[in-house]
């Protein structure tokens, strides 16, 4: 018998239509089956038919005891020589719960544990499977209507995120004040007068005594002369003499410029008394010529040197550093 080679390839094609098409409709068909007989299931699935059907079942476990306990390892151990100790028909129902302990304990030894590296085929293959079903499966959105592929990339994205800070503009005023306080420290300079003391020791003499006290390089200079009534002149210099004198200082009676010739016939003494700034000078003259004598006493006010500090209230400084 001679078969044409057309004629086979249209036997072929014939063929695989057919079979494309009895595939189609086998899975039509156990789709419309498995629908329906879910409704005629789920009206069965009750506790009451649990309990007829499912040997053993209640609606109380005793392991329901279990849950939210703590550790399981005591009833663990419990149950595991319960099983070693009841022995019986492993084939049975009941037996079958010690089939189910002492496989749980066997197992690990029988099996060993192995490792599914990261380049794994199973591991590979999911991840094309996850990135693509419908390649993998062919396209189910007809068969079930409810599911969509969507494949979908989500680059990554970057954000940059910037604060600021702004100041505004304020006009301040602020001051700097001087503060200068003067400091008066008792004394005075070389040749600055200080006080001038007179004494009438003779009514009927032609002239009086007077002193002159001024300031000296280490205390007072005294001068004493005196002077002629009728013309207010110098009569007659009597001489200087220093005098350690100064502020606080308490000087007795002390001898001053004296003369005892043939000319003339005096003596002279001086005393000091302070009081802080306050000083007061007394003279003495006397004639001892003439047995006579005469005092008198000036009082003044030490002379001060004036100083000054000056300080700074620099009411800016705060303004300054906000600015830096």
């Amino acid at each position: 018998m001679i078969v044409r080679p057309t004629v086979v390839m249209l036997l072929l094609a014939m063929s695989t239509g057919a079979l494309a098409q009895s595939l189609s409709s086998a899975f039509e068909q156990g789709t419309t089956l498995g629908r329906s007989g879910n409704q005629t299931a789920r009206g069965t699935v009750s506790s009451n038919t649990a309990t007829s059907n499912v040997p053993g079942y209640t609606a109380n476990p005793p392991e329901a005891a279990h849950f939210g306990g703590g550790g399981i390892s005591a009833p663990a151990a419990a149950a595991t020589r319960a099983c070693v100790n009841a022995g019986g028909d492993s084939e049975s129902f009941a037996g079958q719960r010690c089939n189910a302990v002492d496989f749980s304990q066997s197992n690990p030894s029988r099996h060993p544990s192995f490792t599914i590296g990261p380049n794994d085929p199973l591991r590979t293959g999911a991840k094309t499977i996850t990135a693509d079903p419908q390649q993998i499966a062919g396209n189910i959105v007809g068969t079930y209507s409810a599911c969509t592929v969507q494949p979908s990339t989500q680059p990554s994205v970057f954000e940059t995120q910037m604060c600021h800070q702004a100041r505004t503009l304020e006009r301040l005023s602020c001051d700097k004040i001087l503060t200068v306080t003067p400091i008066a420290t008792p004394g005075c300079t070389p040749g600055q007068f200080l006080t001038h003391v007179k004494a009438d020791p003779c009514p009927s003499c032609v002239d009086y005594l007077a002193y002159d006290f001024t300031c000296g390089a280490n205390g007072y200079v005294m001068h004493a002369y005196t002077i002629d009534k009728d013309s207010g002149h110098v009569h007659t210099e009597l001489g200087t003499q220093n005098v350690p004198g100064a502020l606080n200082t308490h000087i007795p009676k002390t001898p001053g410029p004296s003369r005892l010739d043939g000319i003339y016939c005096f003596e002279t003494f001086y005393s000091q008394t302070c009081a802080g700034a306050e000083c007061t000078l007394g003279a003495w003259f006397r004639n001892p010529c003439q047995d006579t004598s005469n005092f008198g006493a000036s009082t003044f006010a030490m002379p001060t040197t004036t100083t000054f500090t000056d300080s700074w209230d620099d009411q800016c400084a705060a303004l300054a550093a906000r600015a830096r």
